[in-house]
């Protein structure tokens, strides 16, 4: 499971369930893609990082982490 948070504000802003046979790079842009992260900041760990990243991702706004 990933999760989305803002930070400042200790709030949840959405999860996404790995499928059985997948992992955390799949299930990233299907919770990025739920969250307006517009104008905000994204921080992932190492694990979500891919060469081919959402470029949208770099124009987030509310600090959002994966868990």
């Amino acid at each position: 499971m990933v999760a989305a948070w803002a930070g400042d504000y200790g709030l949840a802003l959405g999860r996404q369930v790995c499928d059985a046979k997948s992992n955390e790079i799949t299930a990233l842009p299907e919770l990025l893609g739920k969250i307006d992260v517009r104008g905000g900041i994204v921080t992932i760990d190492a694990m979500g990082r891919r060469r081919r990243s959402p470029s949208r991702s770099s124009t987030a706004r509310p600090t959002t982490s994966r868990r």
